[in-house]
């Protein structure tokens, strides 16, 4: 991946401001994509602009070339990345049913382009894709994300399976808000064997909302528990007493 798509990536999740934007309509993708490492070519170094302007010529694409990018986001000059929405998998979504693609999936030798097939998966909520993503799971196929995505979809809808994998704490190398939703999970579907993971770990969590969440799901699964606390020590004492006493092994200080 080129210095200017790497500065794009962290620049987004860093909040900078992006600036004025430069009239690049006029410029062909190819010169475009060139401009990423030589601004003299569309006058200008603003690596946010060209990128916005080439993720909006993505729909003039053929699905098999937005197919090729998972693989080579120079091809589309848009990386999948989830700073930027995932736009490749968004695009393919947005053109409708992904039979083909997940029949594809199953002889497709580049874990990339799996992973990209994967999210595209992931925007759909239908049998075939549940039943695609049970099997991905049970076969655990190489995607280069350890199939959190599989993982995650399939435990939105409680599936027992995923929920236990999910309590492994691999998949902490999430980002913050994406994991959020994850350790949400546990709650709602009172998932009690991920209490040990969430009173030894996730309540420790330097992300606030992972805490946050964790502590929710938590309260769901200790119906009774207080609704608010003095400070997250005195959250974090009180269920991990609550798990002691329900005897489950864990290593945590009770109040």
């Amino acid at each position: 991946m080129s210095l200017a798509l790497i500065v794009l990536t962290w620049g987004r999740c860093a909040g900078q401001t992006p600036r004025k934007q430069a009239n690049l309509r006029k410029f062909s993708s190819d010169s475009l994509k060139a401009c990423f490492d030589d601004a003299k070519i569309c006058g200008t170094d603003n690596v946010y602009d060209i990128s916005d302007e080439l993720a909006r010529r993505l729909p003039k694409l053929p699905a098999e070339q937005l197919v090729a990018c998972f693989e080579d986001w120079k091809i589309c000059g848009v990386g999948e990345e989830q700073a930027n929405g995932w736009p490749i998998s968004d695009e393919l979504a947005r053109r409708g049913n992904p039979h083909n693609l997940l029949v594809r999936y199953w002889n497709e030798p580049k874990w990339t382009i799996r992973g990209g097939i994967e999210h595209l998966a992931y925007h759909f909520d239908n049998p075939e894709v549940a039943s695609f993503m049970r099997r991905v799971l049970s076969k655990h196929v190489e995607d280069g994300e350890d199939l959190y995505w599989p993982v995650n979809y399939l435990a939105k809808k409680g599936d027992p399976v995923a929920l236990r994998e999910l309590s492994t704490r691999r998949y902490r190398n999430q980002g913050c808000l994406q994991y959020e939703t994850s350790v949400a999970l546990f709650g709602k579907w009172k998932y009690r064997p991920a209490i040990p993971y969430l009173v030894e770990t996730a309540l420790y969590d330097f992300c606030g909302n992972i805490s946050d969440a964790a502590k929710n799901s938590l309260q769901a699964m200790y119906p009774g528990s207080p609704k608010q606390f003095d400070d997250l020590e005195a959250v974090q004492h009180y269920f991990c007493g609550r798990a002691k006493k329900e005897g489950l092994q864990v290593s945590c200080e009770a109040k």
